[in-house]
């Protein structure tokens, strides 16, 4: 394998309908999706059956896991364990770009 650099800025696309989400690199180990919403889009709370991990490139959204409600914006990292639920949703004004990592079967 050889190094890759991805620009965020080149590969985000959003849809005014729904999250548009596109895999933007995969191996043989994992996979990064690049998950574009407009404000009020979301990613319904779910699971995996690995670690998950969230990285805000771009914008705040709010990080849903049970009961809690936390506000996450660029910079944050959020690394969810296995089997736990998750979403986010898009309550601001502005898009929302998060790069997302998981492990190949998830």
């Amino acid at each position: 394998m050889k190094t890759t650099i991805l620009d965020v800025q080149k590969l985000k696309k959003f849809s005014n309908e729904k999250r548009n989400l596109e895999t933007i690199w995969t191996d043989e180990n994992g996979k990064i999706n690049l998950i574009c919403m407009k404000p009020g889009q979301e990613i319904t709370t779910h699971t995996h059956h690995g670690n998950h991990i969230w990285m805000v490139m771009e914008g705040k959204g709010e990080f849903l896991s049970g009961k809690l409600t936390q506000v996450i914006d660029a910079g944050k990292i959020v690394i969810v364990p296995a089997f736990e639920d998750h979403g986010i949703r898009n309550a601001s004004q502005e898009n929302l770009v998060i790069a997302s990592i998981t492990a190949k079967g998830d």
